[in-house]
């Protein structure tokens, strides 16, 4: 069984973060037309993970692009605030760089730990990049409802010691 040789791994990995962090810096420019930004944003971040997919050298299933950006952007609370001038250009360059770094996580794991035969397999790539991805926004929530806790248990604690 052969795999990707870890030095090419690492140049595509350092190859995506770099296109993650242009399109960041996209969506920042697109993001001032208030409204009309909302749907660019999208596109922009489509667009993000098709040519990381190719850095990546996988093909996924047919309309599975779309399904990751569809469920990604399902997840987002920040589309309103794109909306807003100025304000919208911070978000949306975070919101696309969270975006392509989660992905750029995901389809590193799956390349680095699958055989050439099997990132030939679309369907099996496809597959195994939702559970990846799936596994990690599990992480993310369990680490943020941490983080909420800690911010409860320490405003508990202030608002004891001030009464």
């Amino acid at each position: 069984m052969e795999y990707i040789d870890k030095q090419k791994h690492r140049q595509m990995t350092e190859k995506a973060q770099k296109c993650v962090e242009t399109h960041a810096k996209q969506a920042v420019v697109v993001s001032f037309i208030p409204l009309v930004s909302i749907p660019i944003i999208y596109g922009v971040c489509a667009k993000m993970i098709i040519k990381l997919d190719k850095i990546f050298g996988i093909k996924t299933a047919k309309g599975f692009n779309s399904e990751i950006v569809y469920n990604i952007a399902a997840g987002i609370i920040a589309a309103p605030a794109l909306a807003i001038p100025f304000l919208g250009a911070g978000i949306a360059s975070v919101y696309i760089k969270s975006i392509g770094e989660t992905y750029v996580e995901a389809v590193s794991a799956v390349v680095g730990s699958s055989t050439l035969q099997e990132i030939s397999n679309n369907a099996l790539t496809a597959r195994r990049l939702k559970e990846e991805l799936q596994k990690i926004y599990a992480k993310k929530r369990k680490d943020q409802l941490e983080r909420q806790k800690n911010i409860e248990k320490k405003e508990k604690l202030i608002s004891e010691n001030t009464c």
